[in-house]
């Protein structure tokens, strides 16, 4: 790694020049060690992986694979949230009528609160003879709005969702920023990384996370699960983070949740998916009971393709307009997928069949799965592919049907 810790080098003997030369494993994506790695590790076995700790708490790999001409990059965003969403309020004489505050919740939904000087309405607050006074004020408007709890303490506003997703983030954005300073929730943080040679022949990748549980800072050690091509058991998949798993007779209350509490928790009930639940008290109670569980902190895999260049009858398709229509999925042992061309359009790709038993989970799928494209006519053409339950995704390729404009 280079001294301005953003680009990371391999030596490789290069037969033109006859000599050792030292290309920048980065320059595809140079974007990936934004804000400096201050920490890497390699794991050897199974996968030959550089693993790297931003300086905002995010951890990247290469997957580096020489003799396949593998040099992959990816991110790792942890299950969990750090920080909370608040609201200071100073210099209230100055806070103009009108100023806004946009609350964006994990869900992605926005709401808007307004200031004004004259009787407060709905969504509104009122400014008043001092910052504590304004700050009560707009806690009063928050905590009337059904999908937010807000609390005061002095001129400082505390905002929690009153149903948090598993997933997101609360976020808080002023119009403002010098007379109502917002800080949002965050992602988990990871604050160091190591890799740890075992006895058997992989080597486990253990990390340092820092989140915030029930409004207090921790910090839990946690090892990467390396998953098993070859296991096809259902109640075996351990897709969560800071996870736990029950192993007995059929129970529906789970305890020993104590380093979850207050969390959003996702569920893996006898290998099929379970609403998820807030851990209270260290427990949680299952809308059925179940012999075989995992609990713990749900996260997103996502997939986002470059720019297509297909179907052109005159050179290179890019920069004109295209619409992807249909598109076949290639997956190993996958379970539960959404593909679409962002987002907010996402096909979930069905995997249950009425020849499976609805008192079961469903087994791993592995072949093609034909989709219709909820695509636009656009000139990027971008293919994005999302997991969001705690189930298997391997994605082997993607074969799209568009319509190109050579004109």
């Amino acid at each position: 790694m280079q001294r301005a810790k953003r680009k990371i080098r391999e030596l490789a003997y290069n037969f033109d020049v006859d000599g050792y030369i030292a290309p920048d494993m980065t320059i595809l994506a140079e974007h990936i060690t934004e804000g400096g790695l201050t920490q890497i590790a390699y794991q050897q076995e199974p996968n030959q992986i550089v693993y790297g700790v931003r300086g905002d708490g995010e951890l990247v790999g290469l997957t580096y694979q020489r003799e396949q001409q593998v040099t992959a990059w990816h991110r790792h965003i942890f299950g969990g949230r750090f920080g909370v969403a608040t609201l200071t309020v100073s210099d209230y004489a100055n806070i103009a009528t009108g100023t806004k505050l946009t609350l964006t919740k994990s869900d992605g939904t926005v709401v808007n609160f307004t200031s004004t000087t004259g009787t407060a309405g709905t969504n509104e607050f009122k400014t008043e003879t001092n910052n504590n006074t304004t700050a009560t004020n707009l806690k009063n408007a928050i905590n009337a709005h059904a999908n937010f709890t807000a609390t005061v303490n002095s001129a400082v506003v505390t905002v929690t969702e009153t149903a948090h997703e598993a997933t997101g983030y609360l976020t808080i954005k002023s119009f403002d920023s010098t007379r109502l300073t917002a800080t949002s929730e965050g992602k988990a943080v990871v604050e160091s990384a190591a890799v740890i040679p075992t006895d058997d022949t992989e080597y486990q990748v253990y990390v340092i996370i820092k989140r915030t549980i029930n409004g207090a800072t921790r910090r839990y050690v946690e090892f990467l699960n390396v998953f098993d091509f070859d296991q096809t058991d259902n109640t075996s998949f351990n897709f969560l983070d800071s996870a736990l798993s029950y192993s007995g007779s059929a129970v529906s209350t789970l305890s020993g949740l104590d380093h979850l509490e207050g969390q959003v928790v996702a569920i893996l009930a006898d290998g099929a998916t379970h609403p998820n639940k807030t851990v209270s008290s260290g427990s949680i109670t299952l809308d059925r009971s179940a012999k075989n569980v995992k609990v713990g902190l749900a996260y997103t895999s996502l997939l986002q393709t470059m720019r297509l260049n297909a179907g052109s009858q005159n050179g290179t398709s890019q920069g004109k307009t295209k619409r992807i229509y249909d598109i076949t999925v290639r997956m190993f042992e996958t379970i539960g997928v959404e593909v679409g061309p962002d987002l907010d359009n996402l096909e979930r790709i069905p995997f249950r069949s009425s020849a499976d038993l609805m008192d079961e989970g469903i087994p791993p799928f592995t072949g093609d799965k034909e989709v219709e494209f909820r695509g636009n006519y656009e000139t990027d053409g971008f293919i994005f592919v999302r997991q969001t339950q705690p189930l298997p995704f391997t994605i082997l390729s993607l074969y799209p049907r568009l319509q190109t404009n050579d004109a």
